[in-house]
């Protein structure tokens, strides 16, 4: 009888044993399938935090620089890091639930365990790469509105300049108020994360410009020569202060703020899939 009892006892340790290596096997499959997923979305997301290179491109002078194409460049960004910020919801979610999945199912494979625990440290892995890449693109989202509202009211200026050029000071005078709108609207996203307060500063110098700007037209509609020629020296002095600020060191200072979190992105997506 203790014979029998003893072989069925090791017969039941033998299909446990192999029940739980088919089982952890099965998982480390499972595993691998949803990180496929995930680390397909890589290239996508290094994509969008790249971007982050060229947002202060508008304000290097450059005379190949063409704000309503900035404007429509920026929109696109801000779209695609709103894309990723729902993908990275929904892979969290998946790699949440694969983590839940494999914890509970230790008890079950006592002789694949190893395994599972190292499954289990490539989705934690994986899964701190996606609360970084959240971080960024959420952050992207917010920057993105400053740098529409900055870019329109540049694009604006130019319409602006053409049209006080041509004598049209009606339609100018037009053009000034969406102007004004979009620089306060650009000054009250120059806080946004990850811009350094040196872009505030410029927002704000911005929107003294256009007041200064909007006086001496003023002026000119009403042909006060006097007070043109005084607002005018006031416009000067401010375009000259926004000259004055280092452009490459702003976009310096952006690129610093990221580079950890996309670091740590790139790190921890590559800790996943070794």
């Amino acid at each position: 009888m203790e014979v029998a009892v003893l072989g069925i006892l090791i017969i039941g340790a033998i299909i446990y044993a192999g029940t739980g290596i088919v089982y952890a096997g099965a998982l480390t499959s499972s595993t691998e399938r949803t990180l496929g997923t995930v680390v397909s979305h890589q290239n996508s997301l290094n994509s969008s935090f790249s971007q982050i290179d060229g947002q202060v491109t508008a304000l290097n002078g450059s005379g190949t620089f063409n704000p309503q194409k900035a404007v429509t460049l920026v929109d696109k960004s801000v779209a695609n890091s709103q894309v990723a910020t729902t993908t990275i919801k929904q892979d969290d979610s998946s790699l949440k639930s694969l983590q839940v999945q494999l914890a509970a199912s230790r008890w079950l494979t006592l002789v694949g365990h190893s395994s599972i625990d190292r499954e289990s440290a490539r989705v934690g892995h994986a899964r701190n790469a996606l609360a970084a890449a959240h971080t960024i693109a959420s952050d992207e989202v917010q920057d993105g509105r400053f740098w529409h509202a900055l870019y329109a009211s540049l694009s604006d200026l130019d319409t602006l300049n053409n049209q006080a050029s041509g004598g049209d000071l009606t339609s100018a005078k037009t053009t000034l108020a969406q102007v004004q709108i979009d620089v306060n609207q650009a000054v009250k996203e120059s806080t946004s994360p990850g811009l350094p307060p040196e872009l505030h500063s410029l927002t704000v110098d911005l929107q003294t410009f256009v007041s200064d700007y909007s006086k001496q037209l003023d002026a000119q509609i009403a042909g006060d020569d006097a007070t043109v020629a005084q607002d005018e020296s006031a416009v000067d002095s401010d375009r000259a202060k926004l000259g004055s600020y280092n452009v490459d060191k702003i976009g310096t200072e952006i690129n610093a703020f990221y580079k950890p979190m996309i670091d740590r992105f790139n790190s921890e997506i590559a800790a996943a899939t070794s």
